[in-house]
C-alpha cells in the first residue's frame, strides 16, 4: 500500500485540493492541519450509537429485572405485586447510562482509529509542519493506477512539498 503526502500553503488551496482529489480519485483522503477547517465536517453516527446504546442498556435491565421478579422468581413480599415497576427505574437508569458511557468511549476509539501508535506519516521531515503552518492532504492506496492519477492530480495543484510513502 502506498500513499502520496502533499503539503499546502493555504486552507484554500487546500480545499482546492481536495475538491479535485475527491472528483478524479476514489482512495481515501485524509487532512492533517494547523487549525480545523471551515467546511463543515461530515456529521457523526457515534451520538445515535450512544442513545441507542444507553436505551438499550436502560430497556435490557428493566425487562431483565421484570422476567425476573415475575416469570422466572416470583416471590411474594407482603402482598405487593409482582409487577412493581418504580423499583426497576434507578437500576435501568444507572445501567442505561453505563451502557452509553461504555459505547461512547468505545466508538471514540473506534471512530479515531485508536490507538494507533505508529503511522508512516509521522517520519516525513516536512510533516512536522503539519501542526504549525501547513496544511497536509494525504491519499493511501493499494492500487497503483490510483496512485498514479492522484499524483497526476497534486502535480497539476503545485504543491510545497509532495512525498510518497508506504503506508
Amino acid at each position: 500500500m502506498t500513499g502520496l503526502l502533499a503539503a499546502f500553503p493555504s486552507e484554500q488551496t487546500l480545499q482546492s485540493a481536495l475538491a479535485a482529489l475527491r472528483k478524479e480519485v476514489l482512495a481515501p483522503i485524509e487532512t492533517h492541519t494547523p487549525q480545523p477547517l471551515e467546511a463543515d465536517p461530515p456529521r457523526s453516527v457515534l451520538p445515535l450509537v450512544i442513545l441507542l446504546a444507553g436505551l438499550l442498556g436502560a430497556f435490557g435491565t428493566f425487562a431483565l429485572e421484570a422476567y425476573a421478579t415475575t416469570a422466572s422468581y416470583p416471590f411474594d413480599i407482603g402482598r405487593r405485586p409482582y409487577f412493581s415497576w418504580p423499583a426497576y427505574v434507578p437500576m435501568a437508569f444507572e445501567m442505561g447510562a453505563l451502557a452509553a458511557v461504555a459505547a461512547g468511549f468505545f466508538g471514540f476509539l473506534i471512530a479515531n482509529r485508536l490507538p494507533h501508535l505508529y503511522d508512516p506519516i509521522d517520519e516525513s521531515p516536512a510533516f512536522r509542519r503539519a501542526s504549525r503552518d501547513a496544511f497536509f492532504v494525504a491519499v493511501r492506496t493499494k492500487d497503483p493506477q490510483q496512485a498514479a492519477r492522484a499524483r497526476a492530480v497534486l502535480e497539476a495543484l503545485s504543491p510545497i512539498s509532495l512525498e510518497e510513502f508506504l503506508a
